[in-house]
């Protein structure tokens, strides 16, 4: 019992101030899919790529990426942990096995996005649920800033080719 909790305090005081908020899927993940996935409080991607180049009505954007140089095009220079997620992927174009997705949402700034559960949605489909947390209710706001969820997908049954994304109601799809 006093292992437990020595290690339940180690592990509390090795992970205190930490901002690199790293979320995995298990439950509600298919098995032979691979996830990882980070949060990103802003926008880190470049003028084309963003929930900022769309219509102000459109509050819900993905974008996808099957290469690192694509990838690292589309962030701007000043995103330390967007870039080094990037790093971080094997990306399919490179002879690796993933491919990121990135999911965008303009919303209130205390909101912060959470990976939900992912589900297939036919043999080569995926369809990503984000919780906005944070806040409860309805989530109104004059101003609303980017909040982005990162994801690094990777299928045993091969790469996506369609990923709907589906957050606070609204769904953008990428054809990966």
């Amino acid at each position: 019992m006093k292992r437990r909790a020595v290690a339940a305090g180690l592990l509390a005081v090795a992970s205190a101030g930490c901002t690199d908020r790293l979320y995995d899927l298990a439950a509600s993940t298919p098995r032979d899919l691979a996830v990882r996935s980070r949060y990103v409080d802003g926008n880190p991607l470049v003028e084309g790529q963003s929930v900022r180049s769309l219509p102000e009505e459109l509050r819900t954007h993905a974008a996808s990426f099957r290469s690192k140089s694509a990838a690292t095009s589309a962030v701007l220079p000043d995103q330390p942990e967007t870039t080094a997620f990037v790093e971080a992927t094997s990306f399919v174009d490179d002879g690796g096995e993933s491919v990121l997705v990135v999911a965008q949402r303009l919303t209130a700034d205390e909101v912060q996005l959470r990976l939900g559960g992912i589900s297939r949605t036919g043999d080569r489909a995926l369809r990503i649920a984000v919780d906005q947390a944070g806040v409860r209710g309805d989530i109104e706001t004059d101003d609303p800033v980017v909040k982005t969820l990162l994801l690094r997908l990777s299928d045993e049954r091969g790469t996506p080719e369609r990923v709907i994304v589906s957050i606070g109601g609204q769904r953008a799809g990428v054809t990966i």
